[in-house]
């Protein structure tokens, strides 16, 4: 299950959720990545996120979540 996806767009990265909704824009795929990240809080576990680059190709990456302090 794919809950977020990031996609290269007019030279920014945006994260969305699964229905498409912009949650925001990055100048990088790192930091739209990282912001993802904040997601994984949520229910403290691993997530697959799709990746779109400025090619059309897609990839997955595990966004792991933050450590608790």
């Amino acid at each position: 299950m794919f809950d977020l996806s990031v996609v290269a767009q007019g030279g920014f990265w945006v994260l969305q959720d699964d229905d498409g909704g912009e949650l925001g824009r990055f100048d990088s795929r790192a930091e739209a990545l990282a912001a993802a990240r904040d997601y994984t809080r949520v229910d403290e576990e691993s997530r697959v996120v799709l990746v779109c680059d400025h090619e059309g190709e897609w990839d997955e990456a595990v966004v792991e979540p933050p450590p608790l302090h």
